[in-house]
């Protein structure tokens, strides 16, 4: 089972999946010390006419590191997107409009979301109400598959700002939205495990993402430190 990001984008009415490829393993069903969280940057896209098969980002979205800019040490993830999704509710969808950048928070696949606690990351760049957000996929069942995602803005969890960076702290227990694959109500509790926790953008602008938080643990450096 291939881990997958969710894009909430113009063209649907709710978050539809699609897999982020090879660079990311199945959901692990042991619990990883919190201590060892990383980011990995990625990008992809669905391009139209139905936006069902995801291909590389192409001109359209990027993620990776940098040194240009940070909040604390000297590195940040860079996501970027160039296509308003707007595009995609024409007649003729722009190719990239549903595209996405987002980075992997590795090392809570397989915890509780009680354990996964207060998630938050500092942002230069617009704090939006959709992106950046984080995306949590989770497992109900106990089999590493993903049952539901969950969603946390920007905007709604604002914590403080510093500069020409803000702050967001959620908790894991609290989303901004959740559903039940394919369509069904929320089943997120504090005893389900997380499959997959990304920082996730979809919309046209350019952030860089630091200090990224979840299980009492902090990364923001290319080494997990």
């Amino acid at each position: 089972m291939v881990a997958l990001p969710f894009l909430v984008n113009a063209c649907i009415n709710e978050p539809t999946a699609g897999g982020v490829g090879s660079r990311l393993s199945a959901a692990r069903l042991v619990a990883v010390d919190p201590v060892s969280l990383k980011l990995d940057p990625i990008a992809g896209n669905f391009p139209p006419p139905d936006f069902l098969r995801q291909t590389g980002n192409g001109p359209y979205s990027q993620a990776q590191w940098t040194n240009k800019l940070a909040l604390d040490g000297k590195f940040s993830v860079l996501l970027a997107k160039s296509v308003d999704f707007s595009s995609c509710y024409t007649a003729t969808p722009q190719n990239g409009c549903a595209a996405f950048a987002a980075a992997i928070v590795t090392g809570v696949e397989g915890i509780t979301i009680a354990d996964l606690g207060d998630i938050g990351f500092s942002v230069n760049g617009d704090c939006g109400a959709g992106s950046p957000r984080f995306n949590l996929l989770y497992d109900t069942n106990g089999d590493g598959q993903a049952d539901g995602v969950a969603f946390y803005g920007c905007a709604a969890h604002v914590s403080g700002s510093v500069a020409d960076w803000t702050s967001m702290t959620a908790s894991a227990a609290a989303p901004d939205f959740c559903y039940t694959f394919p369509s069904d109500a929320c089943t997120l509790t504090p005893a389900a495990t997380v499959v997959e926790l990304s920082v996730l953008v979809d919309e046209k602008g350019t952030w860089h993402i630091d200090r990224v938080q979840a299980a009492a643990a902090t990364t923001g450096e290319p080494n997990g430190t």
